[in-house]
């Protein structure tokens, strides 16, 4: 291990441990230290082969409805194009199972898009394997692909738990998606559903959503949660044992989406319009370093659904989600290298 320096939110200096220790299945990772995901140096070079092979099957993944309307048009004048969206179309009646398959998330081809991220990870406080949590994950930006890299790692970070997620219904009636997102652990986001995975085990969600992809700054990080109540009043209905937040230090980055006039109809027919952009312009993430912080849980009031005061918890569990989110994210964005970039919370 070795120790470089960061200052929290109060501009103190406070040294952080760096691994670059390969975790072992079964192995814990160790509390209040970066790691930087299967075993890569801070200033490991990816292959640029292997980079080449990780930009472009994210970009297919990534950008997979361009694609596929691509093909649909040229299903007009080409009939391999039209045998190809007659296939993929024909895969929406496959079932999506498994939920979590341990195999796909351990594939090869997951570990050259974490390098290609230079994916880092610090857990600030180890969870519990015997309790249940709700794992709330920001930003979402233009496009979720660091939950997504994060869905592929959560069996080796915690290999006690199992930790399921929600994503967006319409993502379901999308060929490839739905069987991809689906086999890291996702099912359709709705209330029936979360409570349903929460009996089996912890629940992740990226609460901001739709409205988020129009939410790039600059010169600040900016997220949706406040008045997000969903996951809150789940919590609380549900009993469970905490809500812990997690941020993604360069998520905002690696992707733009726009044009942001079209975010009022988006989140009014819940499904987003627009195009995505990255590396040259190209629907290809741009290989920027992600390091993904897991906070402390926030502990969750055990309050019947009856109660008088039941709504007014459910307001003073979302703030002291928001609190938490701050100050965690002013204690690790040195560590990134953004001092002079503040966390807007809207």
């Amino acid at each position: 291990m070795v120790s470089d320096a960061h200052t929290n939110g109060n501009g103190e200096p406070k040294p952080v441990r760096v691994s670059t220790h390969l975790l072992t299945h079964g192995e814990d990772p160790p509390v209040g230290v970066r790691v930087y995901a299967d075993g890569i140096k801070p200033d490991q070079k990816q292959n640029p082969f292997v980079t080449l092979l990780a930009a472009t099957t994210m970009s297919i993944y990534v950008g997979f409805m361009n694609y596929f309307l691509l093909l649909v048009i040229l299903s007009f004048w080409s009939r391999a194009a039209l045998y190809v969206v007659l296939v993929l179309l024909g895969t929406l009646l496959l079932p999506c199972k498994p939920v979590l398959w341990p195999a796909f998330n351990r594939l090869w081809i997951f570990k050259t898009w974490r390098h290609y991220f230079h994916y880092s990870f610090l857990i600030e406080e180890p969870l519990d394997p015997k309790k249940r949590y709700i794992i709330v994950e920001f930003p979402h930006g233009a496009f979720p692909i660091a939950p997504v890299v994060a869905g592929t790692l959560m069996q080796t970070l915690f290999p006690h738990m199992m930790i399921y997620s929600v994503a967006a219904s319409v993502v379901f009636y999308i060929p490839f998606w739905r069987h991809f997102i689906t086999w890291i652990g996702s099912v359709p986001a709705t209330s029936q559903n979360f409570k349903r995975l929460l009996k089996k085990g912890s629940v992740a969600v990226v609460v901001g959503g739709i409205a988020e992809m129009y939410m790039g700054h600059p010169h600040r990080e900016r997220i949706k949660l406040k008045g997000r109540r969903g996951f809150a009043k789940i919590a609380l209905e549900e009993q469970v044992d905490g809500i812990v937040c997690v941020y993604y230090f360069g998520q905002s980055q690696v992707l733009s989406f726009g044009p942001a006039w079209l975010a009022g109809v988006s989140r009014r027919l819940r499904t987003s319009f627009g195009y995505l952009t990255g590396w040259m312009g190209l629907p290809v993430p741009k290989p920027l370093p992600i390091y993904m912080v897991n906070g402390r849980p926030i502990p969750v009031p055990k309050i019947p659904r009856d109660s008088p005061d039941f709504d007014k918890e459910v307001d003073r569990l979302l703030d002291a989600c928001i609190k938490e989110l701050g100050e965690m994210y002013d204690r690790h964005r040195a560590e990134y290298g953004w001092s002079n970039r503040p966390l807007s919370i809207e």
